[in-house]
C-alpha cells in the first residue's frame, strides 16, 4: 500500500516555468543567497497532497547555503555575517565542525570540547587551530574508503582522473557533538537506545588533490593537511570538494533529512570541460570497485564514474534556480549540484509528521523501491547507485536503535568492532572481509547491517 502511493506520488511533481517551482499551484520562495543558519526542517504547507520533492530540495539547497557561508572567526559552526558567497578563501561553516578524528581519539579518551582542538590528531600536525582541516585517520587507510554495499567487504578507494586519491572527511555539529560528548558515546559500551537532539546534523565531504585540474576555478578549493600514506605524515595540499553530504534531523523527520551535493564536473553528462572522475571516453565503470583494502601508497590507474541514475528533474529545476542566482553573486558554488534528497514518508501519507518508530527502509522513504531517479552520490557512494536498498537511509536505518541512524558512532566508538581492522592491516596482507575478524565487543548493528547484505546479495543471485 505504502509503494503504491510512493509510485503515484512520483507522477506528480514539480513544474517548472522560468526559474520559479510551483507545486499544486503553490510557488517556493525565491533562493535566499543570504547569511542564515541551517532551517530547522522543511517547510511543506500543511495538507500538501503532492510530491513535496521541490520542498525538500529546497531545504537541501537552503541548508547547503548554510554550511557553506564563511564561517566567523573564532566561532566553530557560526556564519559570518559580513560574509559573502563570492568569498572563495574564508574557511566555511561546515569546515569547522568537529570532525570524526576529533571525536573518536585513541584509547577511547574523551574528545576535547567544541572550541578546543586536540593537539593528538592523526598526522602529528602542531598547532592545529581554528580553520585548519586535516584529512587523515588514526586508521592509516581510514578516510580513504567509501561507504558500500558489497557483502562483508570494505569499499575500496576511488582514484581521479588526475592520478590521486580522493579523501573523505565526517565532522558533527554542536548540537551532535555535545550529545556525544555528554552521554559518552565515543564508547561502544554506551551505545544503546541512543536518540539524538533535533538539529543534531553531520557532513561527509569528499576532497580531491587539484593538481593538474583544467579549471580549478569551477571548485572551491582550500589548503589542508593530507595525511601521506608512505611517511605517516601530513603536509599542506590544495583540495577542491567534489561531494558532500548533509544529514539533518528535524522534528518532522526523526529519521533525519539525507541531502547530498556534487560538483558538477565530476561526471557526465559533461558541461564542456574534463572532468574529475571520468575521461569522457565512453569507457563504462567497472561493476565493483577494482581496488581493495589495504590500497597502494601509490594509486592505481583511475576508472571512469558513471551517474547510474538521472537525477530527478524537479531537482534540477530546484538547481537551476539556485546556480542562476549563485551565478549572479559571483560565486564559485554556482558549480554545485544537488543530487538527491532522500526523506521518511509519513505513514499513512495522509498525515504531515513521522512518527520516531518508523523505520527507514527503503519502502518508508522517498524515492522509494522502483526508484527512477539518483538516490546516492556518484563520488561518495560510486557503486551504491542501483539498488535503492543500498541508499543512504536504508544502510543506515541497520544501526537506527544503537546509534540513531549514525553508522560512525558504531564503526568508530571505542573498542572498535573489529579486532584487526583491515586499516591497519600490513601492506601486502589484504584483509577484505569486514566480518572475517574476531570482534572486540558485540555490536548489533554490524550485525544487523551484514544480514541486510547478505539478503540482498541472495535476492540478487536469484535473479
Amino acid at each position: 500500500m505504502m509503494q503504491n502511493w510512493l509510485s503515484k506520488l512520483l507522477l506528480c511533481g514539480a513544474v517548472s516555468c522560468g526559474g520559479v517551482i510551483a507545486l499544486n499551484g503553490q510557488a517556493l520562495s525565491a533562493p535566499s543567497i543570504t547569511v542564515t543558519n541551517v532551517p530547522q526542517d522543511a517547510a511543506v504547507p500543511p495538507n500538501f497532497r503532492g510530491n513535496p520533492i521541490a520542498f525538500f530540495d529546497d531545504f537541501s539547497w537552503r541548508s547547503f547555503i548554510a554550511l557553506v557561508w564563511p564561517v566567523l572567526k573564532g566561532q566553530r559552526g557560526v556564519p559570518d555575517p559580513s560574509g559573502s558567497m563570492a568569498d572563495s578563501t574564508s574557511p566555511r561553516v561546515f569546515e569547522t565542525f568537529k570532525s570524526d578524528w576529533e571525536v573518536f581519539q585513541p584509547n577511547g579518551n574523551a574528545p576535547a570540547a567544541w572550541d578546543v582542538f586536540s593537539p593528538v590528531n592523526p598526522g602529528n600536525v602542531p598547532n592545529l587551530s581554528f580553520g585548519d582541516v586535516e584529512l587523515a585517520s588514526f586508521s592509516k587507510f581510514g578516510n580513504l574508503g567509501q561507504a558500500g554495499g558489497s557483502i562483508g567487504k570494505l569499499v575500496g578507494p576511488l582514484v581521479a582522473q588526475n592520478g590521486t586519491y580522493l579523501r573523505f572527511l565526517t565532522a558533527f555539529n554542536k548540537t551532535e557533538f555535545e550529545q556525544i560528548l555528554d552521554r559518552k558515546l565515543f564508547l561502544q559500551a554506551n551505545l544503546t537506545n541512543m536518540v539524538f537532539n533535533f538539529g543534531a546534523l553531520d557532513v561527509k565531504s569528499a576532497w580531491m588533490e587539484m593538481t593538474n585540474v583544467s579549471h580549478p576555478e569551477r571548485y572551491y578549493t582550500r589548503q589542508a593537511y593530507v595525511l601521506d600514506l608512505v611517511t605517516g605524515t601530513c603536509t599542506l595540499k590544495t583540495m577542491g570538494l567534489v561531494g558532500l553530504h548533509i544529514v539533518q534531523k528535524t522534528p518532522s523527520r526523526p529519521q533525519w533529512i539525507w541531502s547530498t551535493f556534487e560538483q558538477i564536473d565530476n561526471v557526465p553528462p559533461s558541461s564542456g570541460v574534463p572532468m574529475a572522475l571520468n575521461d569522457g571516453t565512453g569507457t563504462p565503470m567497472p561493476p565493483s570497485n577494482p581496488i581493495h583494502f589495504p590500497p597502494p601508497a601509490a594509486p592505481p590507474a583511475p576508472f571512469n564514474v558513471t551517474r547510474v541514475m538521472p537525477t530527478n528533474p524537479s531537482t534540477q529545476a530546484t538547481n537551476k534556480k539556485y546556480q542562476d542566482a549563485l551565478r549572479g553573486a559571483n560565486s564559485v558554488w554556482q558549480f554545485y549540484q544537488l543530487v538527491m534528497t532522500q526523506w521518511p514518508v509519513p505513514q499513512p501519507p495522509a498525515t504531515t509528521n513521522v512518527i520516531p518508530s518508523q523505520p527507514g527502509t527503503a519502502n518508508f522513504t522517498f524515492p522509494g523501491l522502483g526508484a527512477t531517479s539518483s538516490f546516492a552520490n556518484a563520488a561518495l557512494e560510486t557503486f551504491d547507485q542501483s539498488n535503492v536498498r543500498f541508499g543512504c537511509m536504508a544502510c543506515h536505518n541497520a544501526t537506527k536503535d544503537n546509534s540513531d541512524f549514525v553508522w560512525s558512532l558504531s564503526f568508530n566508538a571505542f573498542p572498535q568492532p573489529i579486532l584487526g581492522n583491515v586499516f591497519t592491516t600490513a601492506l601486502g596482507a589484504p584483509q577484505n572481509n569486514l566480518f572475517f575478524a574476531p570482534k572486540r565487543t558485540t555490536n548489533t548493528s554490524i550485525e544487523r547491517l551484514k544480514n541486510m547484505l547478505q539478503n540482498l546479495a541472495d535476492e540478487s543471485s536469484i535473479k
